[in-house]
């Protein structure tokens, strides 16, 4: 299991965050309690600084049901006014996914994450209904969370009180990493534990997945091992093709495992802007190099051999980047892949990939670029070299398949894993009994329209309508989580 998961604070007074921010929040939930009605809490600040974890602390120390909608879920209208909204309003939901009354059930803690990313494509129309839900002053605790509380609109921050969140500093980060260390049983002096503090730029998460690699195996760490190069917050595409074409920096090749493409799509960014960096020569060279890393990338589609990546991604970087007898100087306008070049990448790839950054978002808490980002790289790195019980219990908490993990590690390694699930009869754990609710309401409602078969028009609104008063009369039977993934 992730130590990030392992040691999620249970409680509010086990939050890492500012003295005031926890009396404020925990004030704000007390009157929840006694019966008065609060704005909601709008959580600002940079990741990794507890914001999720707050939340869900409070709903832990309080007893209280949680509704959560992170930025890995699709937000859109219908969805916020579903869920959000018959959340808002009632108490909880019952075994058969009705919500219930006040009088009938208990308080209910509804947050969405990262609602500054509620502006994508999929989520067309959420901020709207989200601010018309909450002028209507909701009768639950609600707490959203963004890491640029400026991009939403001024109304919708004017509906809620922001609190702000501050990087967590090196001194506090060290007693978290002591704590976890004490709990793993393993020997790590200050100075390594300070060295990956600072190497995590206020991130707490960062510095605890930091951790998690540089101990992995060992039972004792040393300044030495401490090999993580400071952590590169703002590395993307444009800035790894400058180090490739422009430096010899021996970097590029792990700041282009830190990106969020994939090395198949990568090596389409590389192809594309080749010609515009190198000589005839060079240009040679550079795409004998490339056609070698193409190759691999090759072996990984027929074979399912992900471990081939590595070899890939240093040939499109360093390998490119050496072949090199000149600089070409002054700026250089990178240009994105060719459509036809895009295409041409297996789309089955990227939507496996997908579906799994959306199993890690789902149960991180973290929109499916964060789970890219920020947790994809850890969870690879521990499904292929971590003792067997540790990723069988890795894959368990992120509900994998065995293609799910023969993805991520290959084919070999994931039976192993899932042998030793199946013996252990390791699985996950479900207490979020009132997504089942969501589910349920969704598929009833997508069964209706099929039956309808009407795309628009006034009359499908009479026809909706009139299913939606015959509905209440009913109850689901039958509830999965999918609804969520």
């Amino acid at each position: 299991m992730l130590w990030v998961e392992k040691y999620r604070p249970k409680t509010i007074r086990d939050v890492v965050a500012d003295k005031k921010v926890i009396e404020k929040v925990t004030t704000w939930a007390k009157n929840w309690e006694k019966g008065v009605l609060q704005k909601p809490l709008l959580f600002a600040g940079p990741p990794g600084t507890g914001k999720t974890s707050l939340a869900l602390a409070i709903a832990n120390t309080f007893g209280w049901e949680v509704v959560e909608l992170n930025a890995s879920d699709q937000r859109n209208w219908k969805i916020i006014h579903h869920i959000v909204g018959e959340g808002a309003f009632s108490e909880t939901i019952s075994d058969e996914g009705e919500f219930l009354s006040a009088k009938q059930g208990k308080m209910k803690l509804i947050i969405l994450d990262e609602v500054d990313n509620i502006h994508k494509k999929e989520d067309m129309g959420g901020e709207g209904a989200l601010i018309k839900l909450l002028r209507r002053k909701p009768r639950q605790p609600i707490i959203l969370t963004a890491n640029e509380p400026y991009n939403l609109s001024a109304e919708l921050r004017n509906l809620c009180e922001m609190i702000t969140f501050k990087r967590v500093d090196v001194r506090r980060m060290i007693a978290v990493l002591g704590k976890i260390c004490a709990q793993e049983g393993i020997k790590a002096d200050r100075k390594v534990l300070e060295a990956i503090a600072r190497n995590a730029g206020g991130d707490l998460r960062a510095a605890i997945n930091d951790l998690q690699a540089i101990a992995e195996g060992s039972k004792e760490i040393k300044i030495d091992d401490v090999v993580t190069a400071k952590r590169t917050q703002e590395t993307d595409v444009f800035k790894v093709m400058q180090k490739i074409f422009k430096t010899t920096s021996s970097a590029v090749y792990s700041e282009a495992m830190l990106l969020d493409e994939s090395p198949e799509d990568f090596i389409s960014w590389i192809d594309e802007n080749l010609p515009l960096e190198y000589g005839e020569e060079d240009l040679l060279k550079g795409y004998l190099i490339l056609s070698r890393a193409d190759i691999f990338l090759g072996r990984v589609r027929r074979r399912q051999f992900y471990r081939l990546w590595k070899y890939a991604t240093y040939l499109m970087t360093a390998g490119v980047q050496q072949v090199k007898s000149e600089v070409r100087r002054g700026f250089t306008r990178y240009s994105r892949p060719s459509t036809w070049q895009m295409l041409a990448r297996s789309r089955q790839r990227r939507e496996k990939m997908k579906a799994i950054l959306a199993k890690i978002g789902k149960y991180s808490h973290l929109s499916i670029k964060k789970a890219s980002s920020e947790m994809f790289f850890y969870i690879k790195l521990l499904l292929t070299n971590a003792e067997i019980p540790v990723a069988a219990s890795i894959a368990a908490f992120y509900d994998f398949s065995e293609e799910d993990i023969a993805f991520i590690a290959g084919e070999e390694r994931a039976k192993e894993i899932m042998r030793y699930v199946k013996e252990h009869g390791l699985h996950r754990i479900e207490d979020e009994s009132f997504l089942a609710a969501f589910e349920a309401e969704a598929a009833k409602e997508e069964k209706e329209e099929e039956l309808i078969g009407i795309e628009e028009g006034e009359e499908k609104e009479e026809i909706k309508e009139d299913l939606k008063k015959r509905k209440r009369k009913t109850k689901g039977k039958e509830v999965t989580l999918d609804f969520f993934s």
